[in-house]
């Protein structure tokens, strides 16, 4: 009886992983609830740029430095982002791949800044915070990682609420690994 109470009281990681897990997304509503704020604000000022825009996207994945993850790994996902009145755009992502053994999730958020039209295109840069979960190839627990991401994007016109839009864009922990990414964004919703 006493053996399966020591055992029970062990340090168990599952839920150290289901901490950080908890974590991170308290962190990613507290930052959604901020910049639905900013959002809200600017919509009731009026602002020229508010509106919103919704994303979706493939591409590819190529990992470094990151235990059990070695391969190319194709990726799909969607961005939702709105205008704020101070600080550019602000877009928050999922990204996810199921490929090669490996399972990887990643939720970010990202202050954005357009740079000015040249005819039908806009060019964008962008950084903010990144929250990965993830399952390395050849294991059964799920490891959680924060980090940082900087990127560019390039959008074309289409028509007036559609837009082309491919990315780079480069992320720090796990490891470092850079996207390359291409898709759709409905603008003006």
């Amino acid at each position: 009886m006493s053996a399966t109470k020591s055992s029970s009281a062990s340090w168990n990681p599952k839920h150290c992983n289901q901490s950080h897990l908890t974590r991170g997304l308290i962190l990613l509503a507290l930052m959604v609830g901020f910049f639905t704020g900013l959002s809200d604000a600017n919509a009731q000022e009026g602002g020229a740029e508010s509106g919103s825009e919704i994303s979706l996207f493939v591409g590819s994945l190529l990992p470094n430095q990151i235990d059990g993850v070695t391969e190319i790994l194709p990726v799909f996902g969607g961005r939702y982002g709105f205008s704020t009145d101070r600080l550019g755009v602000a877009e928050f992502g999922l990204s996810n791949t199921h490929a090669e053994g490996v399972d990887f999730t990643i939720f970010s958020a990202s202050l954005r800044a357009d740079l000015p039209a040249i005819d039908q295109f806009i060019g964008s840069v962008y950084g903010g915070l990144d929250f990965s979960w993830y399952r390395p190839e050849g294991s059964e627990d799920r490891k959680t990682e924060t980090g940082l991401h900087v990127g560019a994007a390039m959008a074309v016109m289409v028509s007036n609420t559609l837009w082309f839009r491919s990315d780079l864009k480069f992320n720090a922990s796990p490891g470092t690994s850079m996207a390359i990414q291409f898709g759709l964004v409905f603008r003006g919703l």
